[in-house]
């Protein structure tokens, strides 16, 4: 019973802390510089699985320039304001958003 305390008071010693786990960038003379991270992504201007009206939007032909993978199994990347989506081709269904896999070309 006792080593078993002991073993869990040293895991929880070694465990970093939530400051230490905030930390993403250690500088010369100070023990960390922290970078604000956002919970969640910003709301986009459709929701995942939302039906999206024919010809409204456009659709992203060069993917490849973009960094994203090639289009496959029935579905395309449509352009929605500044965003990319991936969007089921026959329902016009929102797949999800993949704007953040897209390289610096965007």
């Amino acid at each position: 019973m006792f080593r078993t305390i002991i073993s869990a008071a040293i895991i929880a010693a070694s465990l970093p802390t939530f400051a230490q786990a905030q930390c993403r960038i250690a500088v010369a003379g100070t023990n960390c510089v922290a970078i604000p991270q956002p919970l969640t992504p910003p709301p986009g201007p459709v929701e995942i699985g939302e039906v999206l009206e024919r010809g409204q939007y456009s659709m992203l032909m060069n993917a490849r320039y973009y960094g994203l993978p090639i289009v496959s199994d029935g579905w395309v990347y449509m352009r929605i304001e500044d965003e990319i989506y991936r969007v089921d081709w026959r329902s016009h269904t929102v797949l999800e958003r993949v704007t953040h896999l897209a390289s610096r070309n965007w």
